[in-house]
């Protein structure tokens, strides 16, 4: 290891040109905007989170069916039948909205 102190490096070191500051102005932000992308955002991924459970849910009933558990398949449909309710009506508040948001 050398023997460099950090003094040292302080004093070497060039300063860092930053540019000039200008006028401060407020930030654009559009509402309206935020919140259609908001929605829409919410809405596919409430979608895809819906799909991705079914699709789960099918592959693991099909992969303990196979392997014969059947005291696992009656525990995972208990599962989903308490899962499936709770994000459906998530899936269909959102689509609700994101369809009729603009009709006043």
């Amino acid at each position: 290891m050398s023997n460099v102190r950090i003094d040292d490096i302080r004093q070497d070191e060039q300063p860092i040109e930053a540019g000039e500051v200008g006028e401060l102005q407020e930030l654009s932000f559009h509402e309206a905007k935020h919140r259609a992308e908001t929605a829409k955002s919410l809405a596919i991924w409430l979608v895809i989170i819906l799909g991705a459970s079914i699709l789960l849910h099918y592959i693991l009933t099909a992969a303990m069916a196979f392997g014969g558990r059947e005291e696992g398949i009656k525990n995972l449909n208990a599962i989903f039948n308490a899962w499936l309710p709770a994000i459906s009506s998530l899936v269909s508040a959102a689509a609700t909205y994101y369809f009729t948001r603009d009709k006043k």
